[in-house]
């Protein structure tokens, strides 16, 4: 039982404050999309030639929102989120022709440290009273298993390559219901999309697309369900001298049907954000093996019911 008033409003407004981070935060429950805005980079559209690869990103995320919501009397409500994750991909590349297509099988294990922290203020019959809430988890995310098939079309100079893809996302990382930070997601979800990359080696230009849309599932303990999510990725880049170069990287995220199964004070509840940022890549030969490395800054802007701030992707990638 709450024994005084002051003890009853400072519940009411952590709820509150949880609330707004559970949902209005990010839209899709937990604070993000099953799908990491950002990972495919150059070369999204291509894939290479028979075998087997490994690409390692190291991602960092620094996000905050300040919103208002009309629930016991909260003036101000204030979210900042941090994410630092490792990334393992695993991609074969089988032998397997259809239609002149390639097939390759891709396996990523996601290994994350997250906080979030939110700080609340309202007023109860005169008196002040600020809540502060904050949680952390380093562990195993959701694992991801993808397939896509591609093609391509080199003419000259000119390489023209496409390829579609599915990715599901397995509902094992750690996951505690009333945590607000989770390495994991607790739900099902499938994303399918399509990428196109075009270049010109004698100008060492080169240009790639991403566009795909992410069907989420019901959170297996909550019972809330996230909404249908669409994203577009872009990049640019100019080859240069002695096997570096820089472009120009950037996203578009909208979120296409509203959640359900949350809080009446959402409403229609969706989400969006944009972003562009720099890109510096550097490709190199290890004895046969030809390494990569990629730099990638997404600055994002003009969100909507999303914590809005900046990512860094820091790739390696080669080829066994």
């Amino acid at each position: 039982m709450i024994k005084n008033k002051k003890a009853a409003v400072q519940l009411m407004l952590a709820s509150a404050i949880l609330c707004c981070i559970s949902g209005a935060a990010q839209a899709v429950e937990g604070g993000r999309s099953l799908y990491l805005l950002g990972k495919r980079g150059p070369l999204a559209g291509l894939i290479p030639k028979p075998g087997t690869y490994i690409t390692n990103d190291v991602y960092h995320y620094s996000g905050s929102t300040d919103q208002k919501l009309p629930i016991a009397g909260i003036v101000s409500q204030d979210v900042t989120a941090n994410a630092t994750s490792n990334l393992f991909q695993t991609t074969w590349i089988t032998d397997t022709e259809l239609k002149d297509a390639r097939l390759a099988l891709a396996l990523l294990i996601p290994y994350n440290h997250m906080r979030v922290e939110a700080q609340g203020s309202a007023t109860y019959a005169g008196i002040p009273i600020n809540a502060e809430i904050s949680d952390k988890v380093t562990a195993f995310g959701d694992p991801v298993v993808a397939a896509s098939l591609g093609w391509r079309r080199p003419d000259g100079d000119d390489l023209r390559a496409w390829s579609i893809y599915g990715s599901l996302f397995v509902p094992v990382g750690s996951y505690e219901e009333g945590r607000i930070a989770n390495a994991g997601a607790n739900r099902w979800g499938l994303d399918v999309g399509a990428a196109f990359s075009g270049g010109n080696k004698k100008r060492g230009r080169e240009f790639s697309s991403v566009i795909g849309v992410t069907f989420n599932g019901e959170n297996l303990d909550t019972e809330y369900k996230s909404g249908i999510e669409s994203h577009l990725e872009l990049s640019y880049k100019q080859h240069l001298p002695s096997g570096w170069s820089a472009g120009l990287v950037g996203y578009a995220y909208q979120q296409l049907t509203a959640d359900s199964n949350g809080p009446a004070i959402l409403g229609d509840f969706k989400g969006r954000v944009f972003s562009v940022g720099p890109e510096v890549g550097y490709q190199f030969k290890a004895g046969d093996t030809s390494i990569g490395l990629d730099l990638r800054w997404y600055h994002e802007f003009d969100a909507k019911n999303r914590v809005e701030g900046d990512g860094v992707f820091f790739t390696i990638s080669a080829g066994l």
